[in-house]
């Protein structure tokens, strides 16, 4: 297996050829920036695309992939860094055709960038906007949404390329505190996280709350939106990265592998946010006070679980929506001083399949993030020297480093 793909050329500035091959999306274009003078826009973009079910061999680079069409209601997004998330390399293996889908696809639903149309219905945003989404086709909220119930998985809503075409309800101006890569991590993970602390756990100020995964992407958020929420936070991890953990704001942090540590959690918390699964949702059912909840992203088997545990506890799993509003919401937190960018490796858009695998490991603190413009940015918003580990993949770090 090859996990390095061949490195594209420069995607900035535009070849000559590349310049010529834009037409003017002069209707959608001038509406954003309030009827001024037409913008010229790609037709063509580079993309990640695969075309079968497979591991990392799979993808490939497409230089000349179609920039998807707009509609009304959309917001062209001129791409500057998307995440990788496990959903992205499970979905390229096959293991989820349950959901809606259509070879080829172009992966990843996390996208920071910079508006560079919007549709005509379009009002909460326009040209020139920086901005972060979750671009996740929402085929599940038809009743809210009835226009996604026909979205699907494939070439047209995917991240891992030069340009995404995106639902303006999906689309928020992204936290002036964070870099577009810093904020590329944040939609999913961090959707998931609020989602689950707030509509599924309703956490209140002064609960405990274990995070099972801490140092992980949603957990590393479920620590932080927990922390502001109000609650006092435990959260599990390796005893390699209990003080990242910690300078992420949990009160106390258990290293998942010293038995007597998390023996000593049982009966201790009302909630859990579980970010892991396996045997470590024993572990957070095991913590739970009588009549507590628990919320997993990661055990599909939960209900059971939950039914032979008794003890009047309840449990959920869910599946993390698409919302600007939520966003928005995340990104006044950012804004406020009250969370931190999550640790962050990047990578260049060309090595994708490298970054697919080192997500497959298991093993990242924080978050995997690709990169479309070549940018040397500021980082912003890091608690301590270091933190931030912001690098690409160099010419003799090849996927056997990963291993």
């Amino acid at each position: 297996l090859t996990s390095r793909l061949p490195r594209p050329p420069p995607l900035w500035p535009p070849s000559g050829d590349d310049k010529d091959d834009r037409s003017k999306m002069a209707a959608a274009a001038a509406a954003g920036a309030g009827g001024a003078e037409e913008v010229k826009l790609p037709t063509t973009m580079m993309a990640i695309v695969y075309g079968e079910y497979g591991d990392a061999s799979v993808m490939k680079m497409d230089t000349a992939l179609e920039v998807p069409p707009m509609g009304a209601d959309d917001v062209l997004i001129e791409t500057h860094a998307a995440s990788v998330n496990p959903v992205d390399w499970k979905i390229a293996s096959g293991a989820i055709k349950a959901w809606p889908q259509a070879l080829p696809i172009v992966p990843g639903w996390d996208v920071a960038g910079v508006v560079k149309a919007v549709g005509a219905s379009v009002e909460s945003l326009k040209v020139g906007d920086e901005v972060y989404s979750y671009t996740r086709p929402a085929f599940d909220m038809a009743e809210e949404h009835p226009e996604s119930k026909e979205e699907k998985i494939d070439a047209t809503t995917g991240a891992y390329a030069e340009y995404a075409v995106v639902k303006a309800w999906k689309v928020a101006k992204k936290p002036t505190s964070l870099g577009f890569v810093e904020a590329a991590g944040v939609p999913l993970c961090g959707l998931t996280a609020w989602q689950g602390l707030t509509k599924h756990l309703k956490v209140v100020k002064g609960e405990t709350v274990l995070v099972l995964g801490g140092s992980g992407g949603v957990g590393g958020f479920g620590v932080q939106w927990a922390k502001h929420l109000g609650a006092t936070v435990i959260a599990t991890c390796s005893a390699a990265n209990v003080k990242y953990v910690t300078d992420l704001g949990a009160d106390t942090v258990v290293d998942y592998r010293d038995a007597d540590a998390v023996a000593a959690l049982a009966g201790t918390v009302d909630k859990v946010l579980d970010c892991v699964g396996g045997d470590s949702t024993l572990t957070g059912l095991k913590a739970l006070k009588d009549g507590g909840a628990i919320c997993s992203t990661a055990n599909y088997g939960l209900g059971d679980l939950v039914a032979a545990e008794g003890r009047g506890i309840t449990g959920t799993g869910f599946l993390v929506q698409p919302s600007a509003e939520q966003l928005t919401e995340l990104a006044a937190i950012f804004d406020s001083g009250a969370a931190k960018s999550l640790n962050v490796r990047k990578f260049p858009l060309g090595d994708a399949g490298a970054a697919l695998m080192a997500s497959k490991l298991g093993r990242t603190k924080g978050k995997i993030v690709l990169t479309t413009k070549h940018l040397v940015e500021e980082k912003k918003n890091v608690w301590a020297a270091g933190a931030t580990e912001i690098e690409g993949v160099d010419d003799d770090d090849s996927f056997m480093d990963f291993m």
